[in-house]
């Protein structure tokens, strides 16, 4: 866990090498249990989407697991060692740090985890805002993310998005992309989420 090493305050853990169980250990060790509730919440929903669309629940679950792995690093330090990896940086991700949880999470997941495989590593990637031509599995992560709300009560967009699976994932997902920007729920839209809506836009 050398990559741990560049902020002291976080704390590790002895690996067991049961994915589940480490990553639930690794968020607990470092006060995140609600993070760690979600994640948990988030495959389950994950694995129940993936199944209804044919593609392997394993992938979908391993994904959601990992998700927010990186929300144990502080949003300021997020944007410095983005800095420092000389990432290509949104204006969304300058004004929000946090947003970078989703880029630092997929880092964490092979450094920490051992985690190689693309379809995983892309869907934590851009599980926050989606981006252009995703995989299955990149959507399957957005939509569970959103859908297993953490905010103690019912989405407001729930209804629309779950009514909208019944088509396909892509128009699920444009469905919500379309809520979230029309009612104003994100004030500085990362240009991933613009070019995922025009991707989406086009095949839907």
């Amino acid at each position: 866990m050398s990559l741990l090493l560049r902020w002291p305050y976080i704390q590790t853990i002895a690996v067991s090498g049961e994915l589940k169980t480490d990553i639930i250990n690794f968020l607990a060790q470092n006060g995140k249990e609600e993070i760690a509730n979600h994640c948990i919440a988030v495959a389950k929903t994950s694995r129940e989407i993936a199944a209804r669309f044919g593609l392997d629940e394993s992938t979908a679950s391993v994904s959601a697991l990992l998700h927010d792995i990186s929300n144990v690093v502080r949003p300021q330090d997020m944007l410095d060692y983005a800095i420092t990896q000389n990432w290509a940086l949104d204006d969304a991700e300058r004004k929000h740090p946090f947003l970078l949880h989703q880029r630092l999470s997929a880092v964490f997941a092979q450094e920490l985890f051992d985690i190689h495989d693309a379809a995983i590593l892309s869907a934590i990637e851009c599980h926050s805002t989606l981006k252009a031509d995703p995989s299955g599995y990149d959507m399957v992560l957005f939509l569970a993310d959103k859908l297993s709300w953490d905010q103690g009560e019912t989405p407001p967009f729930y209804g629309l998005v779950s009514s909208a699976l019944e088509y396909s994932l892509a128009y699920a997902c444009l469905v919500y992309i379309n809520f979230v920007l029309d009612n104003g729920l994100i004030l500085s839209p990362h240009q991933w989420l613009i070019h995922a809506k025009i991707f989406l836009e086009n095949i839907c």
